[in-house]
């Protein structure tokens, strides 16, 4: 195929870009107002991190213009965070113009380091002398664990006729998953609400890193100071998120914890076992060993058919074998491939789960969200604690 062809073929499957003729900042303010001046109720998702706090900042700035502040926020306090964070998120609180609600679920996190206990509990009373920080006096407690109860109509009542929007700091340049998503909405706004009626608004979701720090600096902002750490530490600016360290997605963050404040990184690892294990060898620790002239499949046996993983991650993995295997045997007559190496797995089976390599790295930790295996069913806390209830939709942390 020569290079015209190939060009051709890849424009194909190019999502063509729409020029606005407006900045991203304004755009972001004017999308808002259009939701404070038709009368609805507009709450920010708050977590501390930069996305949210600029949500926030422009939710100020487009209700003080339509005359609708206070601005209506919510933040879900997880008890471990990068320090910094909770002092940002009582900043905030405190303003005149932010109703700020600030709640504890007490919900189970993903320790994905610890594939024995692969839930720790936020403010578990079980072990309160071992929190990392103590129960802000700002805080409410709420009994939903799913991360939707965050915005609800029971909280935020919107007013008669109008509805309710959660504004969320999703940025598309972060995922492409997250740009097809929002592209499938067909707007900023998502196309159908949630079970509880609430829609979700991003109205940051063409905002790039350069855009956030910018807008951050001109307008003298305030925001979490993990980021300066960080950045101090050598982190790339693409790099620079504030996410749950004990998820996948805190994992890069380990090692900056771990310099920047070791004594605090010691009462994380006495409350969370795994971490400093995570921080110095980073995603490897999540993932399978296959041993020197070892095929992936002996590689799954070993570690999944021998008893040497947990009996919870050992009776998912079968399922997801015995459905892997009769599905690929339904559409194919070569055996299930080894690797997916440059393309070597099955293009027609379950997405990643398409060569025994894959296998044995989706399941090493159980997915227990079913993110991989998504024919499994959630694990719901209930599993490793009498009493510990269940998620109540889909499986959040």
């Amino acid at each position: 195929m020569n290079i015209k062809k190939i060009e051709l073929k890849r424009r194909r499957w190019e999502m063509p870009k729409m020029t606005l003729n407006i900045n991203v900042f304004d755009a972001a303010i004017e999308r808002l107002k259009a939701l404070y001046e038709d009368g609805h109720r507009v709450v920010v998702s708050f977590s501390g991190g930069k996305d949210s706090g600029v949500c926030l900042e422009l939710c100020r700035i487009a209700a003080k213009e339509t005359g609708r502040l206070p601005v209506d926020a919510v933040h879900r306090d997880e008890e471990i965070m990068a320090p910094g964070t909770f002092e940002y998120v009582r900043r905030m609180y405190h303003k005149k113009d932010v109703n700020l609600r600030w709640i504890i679920a007490g919900q189970p996190i993903i320790n994905c380091f610890n594939r024995k206990l692969p839930y720790w509990w936020v403010f578990d009373p079980n072990e309160k002398d071992k929190w990392v920080r103590p129960i802000p006096p700002e805080a409410e407690w709420v009994k939903e664990l799913n991360i939707e109860y965050m915005t609800i109509p029971e909280r935020f009542p919107p007013a008669e006729g109008k509805k309710l929007f959660a504004v969320i700091g999703l940025r598309t340049c972060e995922s492409r998953f997250r740009k097809m998503g929002l592209i499938s909405s067909g707007n900023y706004i998502t196309r159908n609400p949630n079970r509880f009626g609430v829609y979700n608004c991003r109205p940051i979701y063409d905002m790039s890193d350069d855009d956030v720090w910018k807008a951050i600096y001109d307008n003298k902002w305030d925001y979490n100071e993990f980021y300066d750490v960080m950045h101090r530490l050598g982190a790339n600016k693409n790099r620079l998120r504030v996410a749950p360290p004990t998820m996948t997605a805190g994992i890069e963050s380990l090692k900056f914890l771990l310099q920047a404040y070791p004594k605090w990184f010691d009462k994380m690892e006495e409350r969370v076992p795994g971490v400093r294990t995570a921080a110095q060898y980073g995603k490897r620790c999540i993932l399978p060993i296959r041993r020197l002239g070892e095929t992936w499949k002996d590689c799954n046996m070993r570690i999944y058919g021998n008893g040497n993983s947990p009996q919870w991650i050992v009776d998912r993995w079968k399922i997801v074998v015995e459905r892997t295997l009769a599905y690929h045997n339904r559409h194919s007559t070569l055996p299930f491939p080894d690797t997916d190496f440059r393309g070597a797995g099955c293009p027609r089976c379950y997405g990643t789960l398409n060569s025994w390599k894959k296998i044995a790295e989706s399941m090493y930790m159980g997915d227990c969200f079913s993110q991989k295996a998504t024919f499994l069913p959630q694990v719901e806390p209930e599993l490793f604690r009498e009493g510990a209830g269940t998620w109540g939709g889909k499986a959040s942390w």
